[in-house]
């Protein structure tokens, strides 16, 4: 069970060797393993079975996950409700007597490089990044990574980071060459959030 910076919950599958870099690579802020299955049939069932009967979803868009990391919610606040899904899925899960499965308890640890990112507090103000990567340069430096997303300052003509931290999927830059060397971002007028 994936748990995302805006609440958003998944249900997901991962082999046992690749379990901890999946969540990883996915994003999740707060993370638990519900359960162990024998083999890769039984896991599909059992998670369309979760989707079906206690309606979390497989999948989170990459926009979704942007715009919550510019909002987190309290970590509190999804551990919570990270436990609460798991906790519903277990019992479901527990309740089956199926071959082939069985129920686990264990939360998954988040990457140190996510956290800064996840938590959110103490940051100031948050924007997400203001333009495409679909050309021309952009100055970025990277302070947090969870997954694809980057919390990044960007630096003005002097080097200095202009205020605030800005949100970026950085996942966007897949396919393309990057060139490293002294760039700007040309960022446009920004207004905060009025709700």
């Amino acid at each position: 069970m994936a748990t995302f910076a805006n609440g958003a919950t998944k249900v997901g599958t991962a082999s046992a060797q690749r379990k901890w870099n999946r969540l990883a690579e996915q994003g999740a802020v707060q993370a638990s393993y519900v359960a162990h299955a024998e083999d890769g049939r039984v896991v599909r069932i059992l998670e369309d079975m979760v989707t079906r009967e206690l309606g979390l979803v497989q999948q989170v868009r990459s926009a979704s996950k942007v715009a919550g990391l510019v909002e987190p919610r309290a970590g509190v606040e999804l551990l919570a409700l990270n436990r609460q899904h798991a906790g519903r899925v277990r019992g479901m899960l527990g309740g089956l007597g199926m071959t082939g499965c069985s129920v686990v308890e264990e939360e998954w640890d988040r990457p140190a490089l996510a956290d800064r990112l996840c938590d959110g507090a103490g940051e100031g103000r948050r924007h997400p990044y203001p333009v495409t990567f679909d050309s021309g340069g952009h100055g970025l430096r990277v302070h947090a990574l969870s997954g694809a997303i980057a919390l990044a300052g960007l630096p003005d003509a002097s080097g200095a980071e202009v205020e605030g931290s800005f949100v970026a999927d950085l996942g966007a830059l897949k396919g393309r060459k990057i060139e490293f060397g002294q760039h700007l971002t040309e960022i446009p007028a920004l207004q905060d959030s009025l709700f």
